[in-house]
């Protein structure tokens, strides 16, 4: 499943405005054979490389399931280069894209490295068996805590989106166009920073709550390592994709304050049974959603020039994946929360 919905983002990030589709000028194929680039910069072939890194290695792990270790990392190098010749294929229809076949190589190059990295992760290894015994000791079995740890994942992912408010996913007026209520101001914009960050990290910590087998030191172990994967991507985009002066711009007083607060909630509201964890999430994801959309612009976090000028496409296309997933995870955790408040209750508990 998870491999599924990332090959739907990889077709929506190669194929996306999707508008003016027009018939081919020369013949199919022929990017095949045309001549090496004149001008290949490092960021298009990292993105390309890094998109299909994740794709070959979700493939591999599902196919290990049915065929040898072996076969499954040779069927997902071959599935990655394939559905890349048909994304750069269908880009011969599209004007504003260009189908290369640089792209084609480090896609399939991308891919094959990421088969390549889960043979370390398959059963048979030391680090799989030893990353299956935690997610069974940590987590509770079947679907409430796959989905759990899927949305996990997708948090994880959306934090580089360059959001108004570190953690403030779902802010729907840049996709809307919703019309701003308030006026800034240093105090009043403090504190609904904080109090975004709060919500927001205080409703995941209760939706992992909901499928973990115990609030014991295996799923604070868990927490603690999400949080650390997103401080990484944080820094990560903004050296890489915002360009900051300074990597650590986004910790913020705001965010600083809002993460006290969620870490002091969440020792207190993990005790509830499941169902009243689950009720908690579904009332600050809400809360957090309207917050988000309601406070001041931020006039101090413009938009990179580099982005306005249209020179990186590829970090537009991921730009706009990452903003979709941000701003539709709320309304997906929602839809866990609200399945673990009447659902029936884990065995486990």
């Amino acid at each position: 499943m998870a491999a599924l919905a990332y090959i739907l983002v990889i077709i929506y990030a190669s194929l996306q405005p999707f508008l003016d589709w027009r018939g081919l000028s020369g013949g199919f194929g022929d990017f095949l054979f045309e001549p090496w680039p004149r001008w290949i910069t490092v960021d298009d072939v990292l993105f390309n490389f890094a998109a299909y890194l994740p794709l070959g290695f979700l493939l591999a792990l599902a196919l290990c399931a049915r065929w040898s270790t072996r076969t499954a990392v040779a069927l997902a190098a071959i599935a990655c280069v394939a559905l890349s010749f048909t994304l750069e294929a269908a880009q011969q229809f599209l004007p504003s894209r260009i189908a290369s076949n640089v792209d084609l190589l480090v896609n399939g190059g991308g891919g094959a490295v990421g088969a390549l990295i889960a043979l370390l992760f398959s059963p048979g290894q030391r680090l799989g068996r030893t990353m299956a015994e935690l997610r069974q000791s940590w987590f509770v079995s079947g679907v409430r805590g796959d989905a759990a740890l899927i949305l996990a994942g997708l948090w994880l992912i959306t934090q580089l989106h360059a959001t108004l408010i570190v953690f403030g996913n779902g802010d729907l007026r840049g996709s809307l166009n919703l019309a701003r209520w308030f006026v800034h101001t240093p105090g009043s914009y403090l504190a609904a920073e904080a109090g975004v960050v709060m919500l927001n990290v205080t409703a995941l910590g209760l939706l992992l709550a909901c499928a973990a087998r115990d609030t014991a030191a295996g799923y604070w172990r868990a927490l603690a390592l999400i949080f650390a994967g997103a401080g990484v991507l944080k820094i990560a985009a903004a050296t890489l994709l915002l360009r900051a002066p300074n990597p650590w711009s986004w910790l913020t007083p705001g965010v600083t304050m809002g993460c006290a607060a969620a870490l002091v909630m969440l020792l207190v509201l993990t005790r509830l049974p499941y169902r009243g964890r689950a009720a908690l999430a579904v009332l600050m994801l809400a809360g957090a959603v309207i917050l988000v959309n309601i406070i001041p612009e931020n006039p101090y976090r413009p938009t990179p020039p580099y982005l306005l000028l249209g020179r990186a496409s590829h970090f537009l296309s991921f730009t706009s994946m990452t903003r979709a997933l941000s701003d539709l995870w709320p309304f997906l955790s929602l839809l866990f929360a609200l399945y673990s408040l009447t659902g029936r209750r884990p065995s486990t508990y």
